[in-house]
């Protein structure tokens, strides 16, 4: 992700989102049900679900065409520029 697509994805943080793909890691816990109000808290979900949760087939969409779905790869390259500046008003 180049970073005008990052700043993209900062200006819309606030954008409503869902989370979807992420899977338990512990045997026999069921998957969780994220909930989270912004495309901010999202990514700082993602971000910091790793070891407790296999992020592999995650997907964060904020339903805004001009952001595109966005994976793990993603979500680490957008907290390391940004960090908790996306959870912030």
């Amino acid at each position: 992700m180049d970073r005008p697509a990052m700043a993209s994805v900062f200006r819309m943080r606030h954008a409503p989102a869902t989370v979807s793909g992420v899977r338990s890691t512990g045997q026999g816990q069921a998957d969780p049900i994220i909930r989270v109000h912004s495309l901010g808290e999202a990514i700082r979900f993602v971000a910091g679900a790793y070891p407790n949760y296999d992020i592999g087939t995650v997907a964060i969409d904020c339903g805004d065409p001009s952001i595109p779905r966005l994976g793990s790869l993603e979500v680490r390259a957008l907290w390391r520029e940004y960090g908790e500046r996306l959870t912030e008003e």
